[in-house]
């Protein structure tokens, strides 16, 4: 008497292959719905994350009292009297220090300032590749407030330089090697922009 129960409940729990099919198919949605919204998830945490750990590279590994004065003089160069809104940096890490300093003077006074460190008949030249407005570096110049000297192409003349590459005295007392951006930003007033890297450690400003 309980056969045709028995084979009824055995059918039941056999499922066609189409209803077989569309399980499979529903629980792969399922996972895949799932992983999009792990990912959603991680990304919002990566982004949320991001101005924090920005924010905590940059203000990485500066040291406090490198003033233009000290500077300067790692550098080996002599900044000229009537520059003002002179600002420096040294910023350390493990594969190298950079030194950083900056000045505004007048145009012909930054052309004086520059020509010595030049090779003979070299000339600054445009700058062609502009990084985009906002761009920033752990160790740029953003750290002393002021834009990237990268981001602009108006009135910017950029160069390197290396110590002995003039045959001049300032060229001789250079220290380092060093990245020079010399922007003209406003007719006759121009901003000097030095970066220097050394693969040494440089002796620290003193406290």
């Amino acid at each position: 008497m309980n056969r045709p129960a028995t084979a009824a409940a055995a059918g039941a729990g056999r499922r066609k292959p189409w209803q077989r099919r569309l399980a499979i198919g529903a629980g792969i949605f399922a996972s895949l719905c799932i992983l999009g919204v792990l990912a959603m998830v991680l990304t919002l945490a990566y982004e949320w994350g991001q101005p924090a750990a920005d924010a905590e590279g940059r203000a990485c590994c500066w040291e406090e009292n490198a003033t233009p004065e000290w500077t300067a003089g790692v550098l080996g160069l002599r900044v000229p009297e009537t520059a003002t809104d002179r600002r420096a940096g040294l910023h350390s890490n493990v594969q190298y220090d950079a030194v950083l300093l900056t000045f505004t003077v007048s145009t012909a006074e930054a052309d004086r300032f520059l020509q010595p460190l030049l090779r003979e008949g070299a000339q600054m030249a445009r700058n062609r590749h502009p990084e985009e407005p906002g761009y920033t570096r752990s160790d740029g110049f953003t750290h002393l407030g002021l834009p990237e000297p990268e981001t602009f192409t108006e009135g910017m003349r950029i160069t390197s330089v290396c110590p002995h590459e003039a045959k001049t005295p300032e060229s001789d007392a250079l220290g380092l090697c060093a990245n020079i951006h010399a922007h003209e930003f406003q007719p006759g007033t121009t901003r000097v922009y030095i970066w220097a890297g050394s693969d040494a450690p440089l002796q620290k400003p003193p406290t």
